[in-house]
């Protein structure tokens, strides 16, 4: 009976401690679930936060695109009007050079050969309007004379017409003066026609001259402009070419080390590290597409007052401005879409 006591009094001490050993880890269990649920509400609230500037990053994009689509749909129409002038500019030159080729078997020239035979042309022009000139320098010299014989003979018919009471029409100074006034005519009449035919000449001349003038002029600039457009297109690639290979490097190396961490603390998920790595990409990402538009929208005083006080209340550091390209200067590596920028961010 008292070694029952005896075991009944062991076995109770016995279920005692392992009570009380099931306790402690109940209230270390009970711990662990009350520090998993506070660092649950304090995921939640960062994930709140970073939804909330996601949310503003993504409505500032937004507002973005829409502006550079208007810029896009502003150029474009700039663009097709300075393709129909070049079409206009084209077509003419083209009329002007099927007016100036040469004929059926004959070879073709060149532009300085147009050149030199427009200018003896136009010196041939000058010759002859100068010798056009003098003929009809002289032939008013001989007009005036011509004037001061008729007053004469006017004068002379006066005198016989008040002696004569009746004329002779068959009399020899009626017959010389019909002569006379018909040869005045003739020499008007040439006179009238020469001047006429050299102002013309004059015009055409200058006409051709002036749109010769025009379509050099225009054919530098656009040979400038394309010149220039080229050597923008060759470096924004082999700028894009570089970035490329230095992005596909980095992201081998991001890829090398976070295996090597990976093994290193025997996990397969995400650890630490590559959370902070990926907590920096972000930082650098949100810092480069805050440059960007600060950059972008720069020269609009009142866009750019606006993006300053929505970074400010989103506690997002506002980079500096950079300075705008100097004219001449070949421009910077293009940034990147404005579109795959918003789709990294709504994927992060």
């Amino acid at each position: 009976m008292t070694s029952e006591k005896d075991d009944l009094m062991v076995e109770h001490n016995i279920l005692k401690l392992e009570l009380k050993r099931l306790r402690q880890t109940l209230n270390q269990h009970a711990d662990g679930v009350m520090n998993l649920d506070k660092r649950r509400l304090q995921l939640q609230k960062a994930m709140d936060e970073r939804k909330i500037d996601i949310q503003i990053h993504t409505d500032m994009l937004i507002q973005q695109i829409k502006h550079a689509q208007g810029e896009k749909s502003k150029i474009s129409a700039e663009m097709h009007e300075r393709c129909s002038q070049i079409d206009k500019l084209r077509k003419r030159y083209e009329i002007l050079m099927t007016t100036m080729a040469p004929p059926e078997g004959e070879e073709e020239h060149s532009a300085a050969y147009y050149v030199i035979s427009a200018a003896q042309e136009k010196e041939g022009l000058q010759r002859e309007g100068d010798e056009l000139d003098a003929n009809i320098r002289k032939a008013e010299k001989e007009i005036h004379a011509l004037e001061n014989t008729i007053k004469v003979m006017n004068a002379r018919n006066s005198m016989y017409r008040s002696n004569f009471t009746k004329v002779d029409h068959s009399s020899e100074d009626l017959e010389e003066e019909r002569t006379l006034e018909e040869q005045r005519r003739a020499v008007m009449d040439k006179y009238k026609y020469k001047r006429r035919q050299v102002r013309e000449l004059q015009e055409d001349l200058d006409a051709m001259s002036r749109t010769y003038d025009n379509l050099a002029a225009e054919e530098g600039t656009i040979g400038n402009q394309v010149g220039e457009s080229e050597n923008r297109l060759e470096g924004g690639k082999k700028q894009l070419s570089e970035q490329q290979t230095k992005l596909d490097r980095v992201s081998k190396q991001l890829v090398r080390y976070s295996r090597d961490i990976r093994t290193t603390k025997g996990k397969k998920t995400h650890t630490l590290e590559e959370e902070d790595i990926d907590m920096r990409d972000m930082h650098d990402f949100n810092k480069d597409i805050a440059s960007q538009l600060v950059n972008s929208i720069q020269s609009y005083p009142e866009a750019f007052s606006t993006l300053t006080n929505l970074l400010y209340q989103s506690n997002i550091p506002i980079p500096p401005p950079q300075r705008l390209e100097a004219p001449g200067l070949p421009p910077g590596p293009p940034p990147p879409p404005l579109l795959s920028q918003l789709g990294v961010i709504r994927a992060v």
